[in-house]
């Protein structure tokens, strides 16, 4: 069940109401904090955590990480875009053919700053408290863990504005009554300098213990910070429309070195076995504080009819297209595009679950469609309906948390840190990508993929059978008759090869008015780990390269592959990878990125015209814009 409660969300929901932004047009002039910011609040602990829950509810919703940062934001990328052409402002963007004034950019920038300015009050109430310094040992704990939440999202907020929007306007204190925040931008690593401040102070005071709901820990913290300081010490588009990284940022990796060791010494993350069901998990609300480091609670509160903005799109926008019937339907726009399946080795078992190239029928079935451009609608299989709990109130939106960051993220970036800092992958480089890798293969999972073989093609198939494949103990393995020669089966397209399966499940053939054909299954030997591991021996750049790729196949759909590909300065480079290689598939595969994706404009996207309409003091565009 989701261990965040249905009060929780309801209790942050409150809390926004009160601590709300007002109306587009007030850049970000924020509403007197008339109640949490009274001498009559913050009298006791529950208040404050009211509060604090307050700066956690300020993004989960649809403008925050239910939808638009995760996946309008981030695409289109290397591995998916956004399907059509429409003039939607979720499908412009991704395009890349945004403009200042389209809409969502507004949108996300105002949660973020409500989020920063809740924070703020947070952080400056909770040490005024009488319970602060006088209270009982664990009152005093509580609100030391409230202080430290406060600050680490504050940190988190502004991270992800100036990993977005490079220099923004910056605040950390309260607005009070009258206040009109019409700040100038400050530079970026002026920010970052405050973030990893907030981030490192909160992970001195949070808890050590493993979290029980959606709250951030202590390793949490330091894990977020390390991904701070990859941001920070990486490339970015300057002002001059130039992408740069500091001259120090070694500096930045160094500190992102330090609180990957600290975790790692206390060791309090592991992998779950199952690449699969680290997302089953997700979609059936099971938290897996081992495996997910950090994530947005994200929940349905209303009428289950329509949409309801502070629950989901994971698993409705970002999903197999599904009729509606034993599972709720879905509304596919974000697909992937055939050269990144492409990309995976044959055994990897994240080949055919990450990557759908099925639909699910009104009665639960799947069928891998076979037309010439069915490619094209290939989806995210992660958040799959099949996998979620059908409830009512899921059928349209759902309630999919976003999780930041899962335990595999930490251990790719170990590698990438090692690798940078000596020059080359050391022992450590090696060890983190080939956990990864020997999760991925599946060789600490139960069961094995499957084979089939035609054990006999029978005769008078005047038409081509159907197959069905049951027992096992497995999931999802599923072939199709590709040829018949004199009306006997000669060929099979094996669809998915499945994963999970302990013994030879049974084929049986229907249809095609023939018979006795026999097709037989075997299990797939597991690949050994000299086939699977990444050897020794390779140069910086060549890890590097081998870690990108890692990366966009461990880490697909959730969040962070267009920035990724951004502080690695790849992004223009691999956008035209990509169209060269669908354009070698067919002339006519869609790929707009490819036309409209400006290198120097870009990489990042451009203060929304609201803000700067009613702020004056955002003096200038970010580059290109």
């Amino acid at each position: 069940m989701k261990l965040i409660s249905k009060r929780f969300i309801w209790m942050a929901l409150t809390a926004g109401s009160l601590l709300a932004l007002s109306s587009c047009k007030k850049a970000l002039e924020v509403k007197a904090y008339s109640y949490f910011t009274s001498d009559n609040f913050f009298s006791n602990a529950d208040e404050a955590y009211m509060a604090t829950l307050g700066v956690y509810g300020a993004v989960s919703n649809f403008s925050g990480y239910g939808w638009y940062v995760p996946m309008v934001l981030d695409n289109d990328n290397d591995i998916s875009q956004i399907s059509g052409n429409s003039v939607d402002s979720w499908r412009v963007i991704p395009h890349y053919q945004g403009i200042p004034e389209t809409d969502i950019y507004y949108s996300t920038w105002s949660v973020l700053y409500q989020g920063i300015d809740r924070a703020n009050v947070v952080i400056e109430k909770i040490p005024q408290m009488a319970l602060f310094t006088s209270g009982t040992d664990d009152q005093k704990a509580q609100l030391n863990r409230m202080l430290g939440e406060a600050k680490f999202l504050r940190g988190f907020y502004y991270s992800e504005l100036v990993r977005l929007w490079g220099d923004v306007p910056f605040k950390t204190a309260s607005s009070k009554a009258g206040d009109n925040l019409k700040g100038t931008l400050t530079d970026r690593y002026v920010i970052y300098t405050q973030a990893i401040k907030d981030m490192q102070e909160a992970a001195d005071v949070l808890p050590a213990a493993a979290p029980t709901d959606e709250r951030i820990n202590k390793w949490g913290a330091k894990a977020m910070l390390a991904r701070v300081c990859l941001f920070a010490g990486g490339y970015a588009l300057a002002n001059d429309g130039t992408m740069k990284r500091p001259a120090n940022y070694k500096d930045y990796y160094k500190m992102a070195q330090t609180q990957i060791n600290e975790i790692m010494t206390a060791n309090p993350y592991k992998l779950n076995p199952s690449y699969p069901q680290v997302f089953i998990n997700q979609c059936k609300h099971n938290l897996e504080p081992t495996e997910s480091i950090f994530q947005i609670a994200l929940y349905t509160v209303a009428d289950p009819a329509g949409d309801q903005p502070n629950s989901s799109r994971f698993g409705f926008w970002n999903a197999p297209q599904t009729a509606k019937g034993i599972y709720g339907s879905t509304n596919l726009r974000q697909a992937t595009v055939r050269p990144f399946y492409e990309s995976f080795q044959s055994g990897d078992v994240r080949k055919d679950f990450a990557v759908a190239r099925f639909t699910v029928a009104a009665d639960g079935s799947r069928t891998y469609p076979t037309t010439s451009t069915a490619d094209q609608n290939w989806a995210p299989g992660k958040w799959s309906r099949e996998y979620q709990t059908n409830s009512i109130t899921e059928q349209t939106s759902t309630d999919i948390n976003c999780v930041v960051m899962r335990y595999s993220d930490l251990l790719l970036m170990r590698a990438e840190v090692e690798n940078e800092l000596n020059e080359g992958p050391n022992d450590l480089a090696l060890d983190a990508i080939n956990q990864v890798r020997r999760r991925a293969y599946g060789l600490d999972m139960p069961g094995n993929a499957v084979t089939l073989t035609i054990t006999d093609g029978g005769t008078g198939y005047t038409a081509n059978p159907t197959l069905q494949i049951t027992g096992g103990g497995g999931n999802y393995a599923a072939a199709v008759v590709a040829t018949r020669t004199g009306n006997k089966i000669t060929a099979l397209t094996l669809s998915n090869p499945g994963y999970g399966y302990t013994s030879a499940p049974t084929v049986t053939v229907t249809g095609g008015n023939g018979t006795g054909a026999v097709i037989t299954a075997s299990l797939v030997p597991k690949p050994t780990t000299a086939q699977v591991y990444i050897p020794g021996g390779l140069a910086k750049q060549q890890f590097l390269d081998t870690l990108v790729s890692e990366r966009a196949k461990e880490l697909c759909f959730e969040g962070m592959r267009r920035s990724d590909l951004i502080r690695w300065n790849l992004l223009g480079a691999k956008i035209a990878d990509t169209y060269a290689r669908t354009q070698a598939i067919r002339t006519t595969y869609p790929y707009p990125a490819y036309t409209n994706f400006k290198t120097g404009k870009h990489e990042l996207f451009p203060y929304p015209q609201n803000e700067r309409d009613v702020n004056s003091s955002i003096t200038r565009q970010n580059p290109g814009w």
